[in-house]
């Protein structure tokens, strides 16, 4: 089984990470997550904070002349932002408290749940810093799945009001967008979108949008119909919803399948060199909570940041309507969320493989 647990607050020292179950034996390119890290950290829409950190992964444990040791995996990033909160984090750390929570985080429900009078102890560990870490161990298992043909592509589909592009067709297309600022090919249409984000930067505010996310090569099986929580579709649903800003998955066109008109045809099973196969891939990859071999094709609706937008709320202290407190943030979450995506998914489908499978099918 795999697991893994993050560990470390937004302004903290480091944030933690730990991966366990991995195969023995599989060679991992530090150099390889390092990128990923950056991948997430350099995309449109990213804030202030990204100015200042500089995302290097260093290995703790579970990793002996690059090859993994069939222990736990820890890696540590640290956070350069930290020298600049030692009026939070240092032995003197007395800091005013936060009374005034955000609406649309989880500053008010986490207060309530440990019983905190200050909400700065929410805001650290609920921050979305924390995808920093789960995009250093998708990488790791990024790793492994390519050496199994396992190929995991993202693309933004659209930016608030603008529309950028349809999924991809092909596994070509979706490679091709890896290397656009935005993910897709219009040259116009990147400025649009570029233009609206610097305008929304200007106003203070922030913009949602969508993303796609792909995965080729998945052996067909992985998954279950034997239990409702053992169904690769419901997993991997919650996965994408773990992502902060994230507020809704589909899984290929399922919303245009909802409205489509009585007698639409769905997938077929043909006979193919001797083989059977799914033809089309109206179900985007996925049939009864499992693997069809085809594309797993998932959509993500990525909200806006309400800290940029920080509404009205209560002072704790006085019980007063006030402006909620507001944090620093990305303009939009989208492209970077579309980066953690990946990561995520990655983790997930090694997940489901090595229970599949076990960890010998990686040797």
């Amino acid at each position: 089984m795999l697991r893994f647990l993050t560990a470390g607050e937004s302004h903290g020292p480091a944030l933690i990470g730990i991966l366990d179950g991995l195969p023995a034996g599989v060679p991992i390119d530090v150099s390889q997550i390092n990128m990923q890290l950056s991948r997430r950290q350099k995309v449109q829409g990213r804030g202030g904070r990204m100015l200042i950190e500089q995302d290097e992964v260093e290995v703790l444990s579970g990793l002996r002349q690059g090859v993994t040791m069939g222990s736990p995996l820890c890696l540590m990033i640290r956070n350069r932002d930290h020298v600049n909160w030692q009026h939070v984090y240092g032995p003197e750390g007395g800091a005013e408290p936060v009374l005034r929570p955000r609406p649309g985080h989880a500053d008010l429900p986490g207060m309530v749940k440990f019983g905190f009078s200050d909400v700065r102890n929410v805001i650290e560990r609920a921050s979305a810093r924390e995808t920093a870490m789960r995009t250093a161990l998708g990488s790791v298992a990024r790793q492994i799945l390519a050496g199994i043909g396992v190929r995991i592509f993202s693309r933004v589909l659209s930016v608030g009001p603008l529309a950028l592009c349809d999924l991809p067709k092909n596994e070509l297309e979706w490679s091709q967008a890896q290397g656009q600022p935005l993910g897709y090919p219009d040259a116009a249409r990147m400025v649009e979108a570029e233009e609206l984000l610097r305008q929304a930067k200007e106003a203070g505010h922030s913009v949602g949008g969508v993303f796609g996310l792909v995965a080729f090569g998945l052996p067909p099986g992985i998954g279950s119909y034997t239990q409702s929580d053992l169904r690769l579709d419901a997993r991997v649903a919650g996965d994408m919803c773990s992502i902060p800003a994230v507020r809704a998955v589909e899984f290929g066109e399922a919303f245009a399948l909802s409205a489509a008109a009585p007698g639409t045809p769905g997938d077929s099973i043909v006979m193919d060199e001797g083989r059977l196969n799914y033809e089309g891939n109206i179900n985007a990859g996925l049939a009864g909570g499992m693997s069809t071999g085809q594309p797993l094709v998932v959509r993500c609706a990525v909200k806006p940041i309400p800290t940029a937008m920080p509404g009205l709320t209560v002072d704790l202290s006085s019980g007063e309507a006030v402006s909620a407190v507001k944090e620093r943030s990305d303009t939009s979450a989208v492209p970077a969320a579309a980066v953690v995506a990946e990561a995520v998914l990655s983790l997930r489908l090694l997940g489901e493989i090595i229970d599949s499978m076990g960890t010998g099918y990686f040797k």
